[in-house]
């Protein structure tokens, strides 16, 4: 799910604007517009970016966009999906049943595809997410793989008008998800959200952030890695439990 935080939008889009200013989702767009060009040492630039600083150093020394099909070279190891160029999108005849198979969660989950748009930094920060914590989102696509299953009428011709309250809490740690390791005596916290780091790159942390508190109480975790390592087992075994991010209203809000 790429859409941002609707209430991203709607907090600066409030009427009594009078600055002059794009709100923040807009100027975010017209950022993508204007740095569309590769930047393999990226990460490099912020030291909030250091969680997929591994794997972005993968293409370090690249000087142009990597194919969708070489973002799997960012595994530590054989990851549990592969990326291809996503196909182009076609309007369905009227009155056509939506294939289900042929949605991205379900590409995700019933062929290990994740269908990727070129030279995108969105599509490219996100495989470099997946990369970095493999088993939660493999956790998260099939929870919303599951969700949407259930979302959608059997049959249907087009999607329902809203999203449930499950599917708006899983986008929302998707695309803007802090993890905040509670050791007890000490928090860590983690930037997952895809859609965080893209802000970061541009220059533009305009989305909404929504922590997702993790129990680390009883681990240790000497090392960054030890730390990414730990918050991609604590958010998977979160995930997998269907009683958990049911609703927004588990996540609290976090300002970057």
């Amino acid at each position: 799910m790429r859409a941002p935080d609707p209430t991203s939008r709607d907090r600066d889009a409030r009427p009594g604007r009078n600055d002059g200013e794009p709100p923040r989702w807009e100027r975010l767009r017209l950022v993508r517009h204007e740095r569309s060009s590769f930047d393999g040492r990226f990460y490099e630039r912020g030291a909030e970016l250091w969680p997929i600083a591994r794997a972005a150093s993968t293409f370090a020394d690249r000087d142009d966009w990597p194919e969708p099909a070489e973002y799997g070279a960012a595994f530590d190891g054989e990851g549990p999906v592969r990326f291809e160029l996503a196909p182009a999108r076609r309007r369905r005849p009227p009155g056509q049943p939506i294939v289900r198979a042929s949605l991205y969660d379900a590409m995700i989950v019933g062929r290990r595809i994740v269908p990727t748009r070129a030279r995108m930094w969105h599509d490219f920060l996100n495989a470099l997410v997946w990369a970095t914590f493999p088993r939660s989102k493999l956790a998260l696509h099939t929870r919303q793989h599951r969700a949407i299953e259930r979302w959608i009428p059997e049959g249907a011709t087009q999607l329902p008008n809203a999203r449930t309250r499950e599917l708006d809490a899983l986008a929302l740690v998707d695309e803007g998800g802090v993890l905040v390791l509670d050791f007890g005596e000490r928090e860590i916290q983690v930037l997952f959200g895809h859609a965080l780091f893209e802000g970061l790159v541009f220059g533009q942390p305009a989305m909404v952030a929504r922590a997702v508190t993790l129990d680390a109480r009883g681990h240790e975790a000497p090392t960054p890695e030890h730390v990414l390592g730990l918050a991609d087992v604590l958010l998977a075994a979160t995930l997998e439990d269907e009683a958990r991010v049911v609703s927004p209203d588990e996540l609290e809000r976090v300002a970057l």
